[in-house]
């Protein structure tokens, strides 16, 4: 599946050579693959399928992956023994739950409080075994791996969070931070209201972007950690709205 994502389309011979299995076992993954809606079958091979909002989370994964594991790593470097921190769902904060988890692994941040609704951190950062990692209830997103919805914002606006990482999908002058999804936008605008600081983690793609629903306009976020700035007029009007910014080298 990952080959899939980058290339759009695995022959039956490409997928026999790198799983190293015979024609028929690749015809019945193919096979099994479709079924699950993933992928669809052509003469030879398998393309992704044409459900574009399907498979959203895995998708996204394999898009701008090293952009991704910069802004993990810096995101990561700011977190400190006894923080609590709540991490935002989306493919750029997986990375930097994975940046947290490998860092953890060298040395000690606690005592340390993780809150998130995501599966995908939870899974993540479990695997280290002096993380604490608290997930949130509600309605499960499969698509995206996440839970949101009214249960997640009640269940949230118990905590106080020192730090809170987010992710967007688009940023622009007008409407600010924002969403595709309306409920992750609406639990967004809950846990800034608990936060003492807020970072936004975003590739330079989002840039420009209005999507759905706005969460927070770009005075009310403290730092935005990026991959690379589009062109130094941007910089600057983001300077001026009280927005710092961090590239991640």
């Amino acid at each position: 599946m990952e080959t899939l994502y980058k290339t759009n389309r695995v022959t039956t011979n490409q997928a026999v050579q790198m799983l190293g299995i015979s024609d028929a076992t690749a015809r019945r993954l193919f096979a099994s693959l479709e079924m699950q809606g993933k992928v669809i079958r052509d003469y030879g091979g398998i393309q992704l399928s044409t459900q574009k909002n399907r498979y959203y989370f895995d998708y996204l994964k394999m898009v701008d992956i090293e952009e991704k594991k910069r802004i993990g790593k810096l995101a990561a470097s700011l977190i400190e023994p006894g923080d609590t921190i709540y991490l935002d769902c989306g493919t750029t904060i997986s990375y930097m739950a994975v940046a947290l988890a490998e860092r953890m692994r060298q040395e000690s941040l606690l005592p340390l409080n993780i809150i998130t609704n995501s599966l995908e951190n939870m899974q993540i950062l479990s695997e280290v075994p002096s993380c604490k990692v608290i997930l949130t209830g509600g309605v499960y997103n499969p698509d995206r791996r996440d839970f949101s919805g009214p249960l997640t914002e009640r269940y949230l606006s118990d905590f106080h969070f020192k730090k809170t990482f987010m992710g967007c999908d688009g940023i622009s002058l007008d409407m600010g931070f924002s969403s595709n999804e309306m409920n992750i936008s609406k639990l967004n605008i809950c846990v800034l209201a608990h936060s003492d600081f807020s970072y936004v983690l975003a590739t330079s793609t989002k840039f420009n972007r209005n999507s759905f629903v706005s969460y927070a306009a770009l005075e009310q976020v403290h730092l935005l950690i990026t991959d690379k700035l589009p062109n130094e007029e941007i910089a600057h009007k983001l300077k001026e709205k009280g927005l710092a910014v961090r590239v991640a080298d």
